[in-house]
C-alpha cells in the first residue's frame, strides 16, 4: 500500500488484488445513483488492510475477503466526474470491458475525512469516504461473453412499435 497526501485527502494504492465484476465502461445505477464499480479480493490475511477502504465481505474464492469500490459518475455540482482510469502494466490505457473476473491488478483510491453537522453545528456523523480513481491491470484474464450469439434489448422502444422477429437469415432472402 502506497499513499500520497494533499490538503483535502489522500490517494492510496492497494497492490496485488484480484479484480471482479468490473463495471468501469459506463456507470451503473444499482440504487438510483450512477456510479462505476469494482470488487477487489485478497487473501484473508489482508483483511485488516482492506477494512480501511470498505466493508469486508467474504471473497469469491475460499480463504479470501473482498470489498466493493465505487466512484460516482456525477460531481456534487451535477457536472460529469472523470471516468475511472484503466491502464495495463505499461501504464497504457486499456478497454475496461476486457477485464475478466480474477484478473490481477493494483487500484488507486482517494480517501477523505468527512463530517456531517446538524443545523446547530453538532457533528452527527463522521468517517472516511473512499473513491475508486484508477485501476492498473497486471495480469489480464480477458472477459469473453459465454454466449457468442448474445442478444440484448435496445435502450428503449418507442411506444406502439412492435419488435421485429426477423432473423439474419430472413433478411438475406
Amino acid at each position: 500500500m502506497t499513499d500520497s497526501t494533499n490538503n483535502t485527502g489522500s490517494n492510496v494504492m492497494i497492490k496485488e488484488v484480484k479484480l471482479f465484476w468490473a463495471k468501469l465502461d459506463k456507470p451503473v445505477s444499482p440504487f438510483g445513483t450512477d456510479q462505476w464499480e469494482l470488487s477487489i479480493q485478497a487473501p484473508k490475511k489482508r483483511e485488516k488492510e482492506l477494512a480501511m477502504f470498505g466493508k469486508i465481505k467474504a471473497g469469491f474464492e475460499p480463504g479470501t475477503v473482498a470489498i466493493q469500490l465505487k466512484k460516482k459518475a456525477l460531481k456534487r455540482d451535477g457536472s460529469d466526474a472523470a471516468k475511472v482510469r484503466v491502464v495495463d502494466c505499461a501504464k497504457k490505457n486499456i478497454d475496461s470491458k476486457t477485464i475478466g473476473n480474477g484478473s490481477v491488478g493494483n487500484v488507486i483510491v482517494f480517501q477523505q475525512e468527512y463530517q456531517i453537522k446538524s443545523p446547530n453545528g453538532k457533528v452527527t456523523k463522521e468517517g472516511t469516504s473512499t473513491m475508486l480513481t484508477a485501476v492498473q491491470v497486471v495480469e489480464l484474464i480477458k472477459y469473453e461473453p459465454k454466449n457468442t450469439n448474445f442478444v440484448d434489448f435496445d435502450e428503449e422502444m418507442p411506444e406502439g412499435v412492435a419488435a421485429s422477429t426477423e432473423t439474419d437469415e430472413d433478411v438475406m432472402f
